[in-house]
């Protein structure tokens, strides 16, 4: 065990860790609803609005089921799952997916940490290694 283990109070260096941040997450969920939405509404050209015969706007389709499978699957190598910026799980759909999400990895055997907000000491350093992106 070197000196950064123990201070960090790490016990097993191989323990393969994901970071999977709830506001990334939420984003690219609300995404998905967005575009599912504007696939379902019929596109402007059917309506009868022109704008310079310009093609309708296509957006690429994915579903928040398609979204959450890309996850999991992101999360078949890990370990331990740290969730943080939780406090983007407010709205209840989106929890509750989180939640199944997670429960399917605890089925698997993998541990899942809650980091606390530490919004006072955020840099914003960007992507890490490790950290699942959907």
């Amino acid at each position: 065990m070197n000196r950064r283990d123990l201070l960090l109070l790490r016990t097993d260096p191989d323990r393969r860790v994901a970071e999977l941040s709830c506001e990334r997450l939420y984003m690219q969920y609300q995404f998905a609803r967005l575009t599912m939405d504007c696939a379902t509404q019929p596109p402007e050209s059917e309506v009868g609005e022109q704008w310079d015969d310009e093609p309708p706007a296509v957006f690429g389709e994915r579903t928040t089921q398609q979204l959450f499978g890309e996850v999991e699957r992101g999360l078949r190598n890990a370990d331990v799952v740290r969730v943080i910026k939780t406090e983007w799980l407010a709205v209840d759909a989106f929890r509750r997916d989180v939640e199944e999400l997670l429960s399917v990895f605890r089925g698997r055997g993998g541990r899942v940490e809650y980091q606390p907000d530490t919004r006072s000491t955020a840099t914003g350093s960007g992507c890490r290694a490790g950290t699942v992106t959907p």
